[in-house]
């Protein structure tokens, strides 16, 4: 569904509200490998961040881009916060296998990032895990980057709105 759902009958302009947002570049692809989305309101085809749309009289949620997400929330901070949000976050993650990783007495890559203590390590199987404190990770990886990548992903999830720990990344 293309074009301009702006000015088509039965499409609620105001009243929505944001469920969630998310980096279609997430996982660090470059520009040209990204899969950007369409707004399924203006018809822009280049959204990066797609913010998903609902409304109390429609059943279907809606794709949109930033400003598609303002207008229609009428909430002009919100979208732009949660965006900055998966941008910081993309940033980061792409300078996260750069940081200066410590070495354990058993040989194993740590970090100790604000009091938590976060590591790799291989298993028996040559396959990597992480640990975030003393919860280990339930799934293993083929590299130490991909375990790394991993801590990072569940680490982000369990501590993004801890403002203080992030401000000096």
């Amino acid at each position: 569904m293309s074009g301009n759902r702006w000015d088509q009958p039965g499409v609620p302009h105001k009243g929505w509200h944001c469920v969630d947002v998310v980096d279609l570049r997430a996982d660090g692809e470059s520009a040209d490998e990204t899969d950007y989305a369409t707004c399924q309101m203006c018809g822009n085809e280049k959204i990066r961040y797609v913010h998903i749309m609902e409304h109390p009289d429609l059943d279907e949620n809606f794709d949109v881009g930033c400003v598609c997400a303002e207008k229609m929330s009428g909430d002009y901070e919100g979208p732009k916060r949660r965006e900055a949000k998966l941008r910081n976050r993309a940033a980061r993650r792409t300078r996260w296998l750069q940081r200066k990783w410590r070495v354990s007495a058993k040989g194993n890559s740590f970090l100790n990032v604000d009091g938590h203590n976060l590591g790799v390590h291989m298993n028996k199987f040559k396959r990597w895990g992480y640990r975030i404190g003393s919860r280990f990770s339930t799934k293993t990886y083929a590299t130490k980057d991909e375990a790394k990548l991993a801590l990072f992903d569940d680490f982000w999830a369990a501590t993004q709105d801890d403002e203080r720990l992030w401000a000096s990344d």
